[in-house]
């Protein structure tokens, strides 16, 4: 088996049809890769989507689990993967049609551990918002630790097929229960990378879903995302501290992605409309994890907005929501 394409669904029964014939329209024999589903507990329609089109196909493998989350639906896929690579793919995207030959004779040809793909931003109804979406800054076949250094930010592992052995051989799994799984995994694996490179082919369609958990306007989806990059910045931490050694490309990579958390945290309370009662609860989650008072370097407005949510977080809050809900009626 060639590659494995792993795909974790979870109440997906408007995208996973679409999702799963976009994997298996490729230009491989199907015998040289598989489709393993994992089903995430989900409560929709999505199982009887993937039984259904499952009968047209040998090569798509169903696993059914208790809803346990995205990082234990990978985990799943990745232990029940027989490929050479794997590919994660969120239930909700899909991929471009007759890729997976360029993908593996870029990581056969150049010997590659991680071949990073190129991708489009597209809206529920398929409209392009980004038609050239990744850029980093790779020319050709580097490390994983050189890679990081300069594209720390770039950390969806949709975007990335792995040798799978690259898990296995240094026990790296997606940590579960947290948002923000690919922030926390990908320095890892970059680190035991020694040769990665980058294909500029638009392989996959990410769709931005204004209903996702990350767009979410819940107030306990929105503290639980506060509470994961806390999750988050400690992991990396830990990984900075104590595994890194004197990898110095590693080093400056993870010490610029835990700054830009900073900026993640300051980015989510602006943005995003918050009852009282759980800004309150932010507010001070953030204060015992030492990330309130807010650390992010601003300027301009955004100074004097950092400066009122530091001093009156609950004033400055519901400022900002007024603004928002006064533009909006004009």
């Amino acid at each position: 088996m060639i590659i494995s394409l792993l795909i974790a669904a979870y109440n997906v029964e408007k995208h996973i049809k679409k999702c799963l014939l976009s994997c298996v329209l490729q230009d491989l024999p199907s015998e040289k890769f598989e489709i393993i589903c994992v089903n995430d507990g989900s409560t929709d329609q999505t199982a009887t989507i993937i039984k259904e089109i499952q009968l047209s196909y040998r090569n798509i493998i169903l696993i059914e689990q208790a809803n346990s989350g995205l990082g234990s639906a990978r985990n799943k896929a990745l232990h029940h993967a027989s490929g050479s690579f794997v590919w994660f793919i969120d239930g909700d995207d899909f991929i471009e049609p007759m890729v997976l030959s360029k993908i593996i004779f870029s990581l056969k040809n150049l010997n590659l551990d991680i071949l990073m793909l190129n991708y489009k931003i597209v809206d529920e109804q398929g409209t392009v918002i980004n038609n050239n979406a990744n850029n980093p800054d790779v020319t050709e076949v580097i490390s994983g630790s050189e890679f990081y250094k300069n594209n720390y930010s770039k950390s969806y592992t949709w975007s990335f097929v792995f040798e799978r052995i690259l898990f296995y051989k240094n026990r790296i799994f997606f940590k579960e229960r947290i948002n923000m799984q690919d922030s926390e995994i990908l320095p890892k694996l970059m680190f035991h990378s020694k040769r990665i490179s980058f294909l500029n082919v638009r392989c996959y369609n990410y769709v931005q879903h204004p209903n996702s958990f990350t767009n979410s306007k819940n107030g306990k989806n929105r503290y639980i995302y506060f509470a994961s990059i806390i999750k988050v910045k400690k992991s990396l931490q830990h990984f900075l501290d104590n595994d890194v050694g004197n990898d110095e490309q590693i080093r400056v990579g993870l010490k610029k992605k835990i700054e830009s958390l900073h900026d993640v945290i300051f980015n989510h309370l602006v943005y995003f409309r918050y009852e009282k009662t759980w800004a309150i609860k932010i507010i001070d989650l953030l204060q015992k994890n030492r990330l309130y008072p807010l650390q992010v370097d601003c300027k301009g407005k955004m100074k004097l907005i950092k400066w009122g949510l530091n001093h009156y977080p609950l004033t400055v809050l519901g400022l900002i929501d007024f603004i928002r809900n006064f533009k909006n009626k004009f």
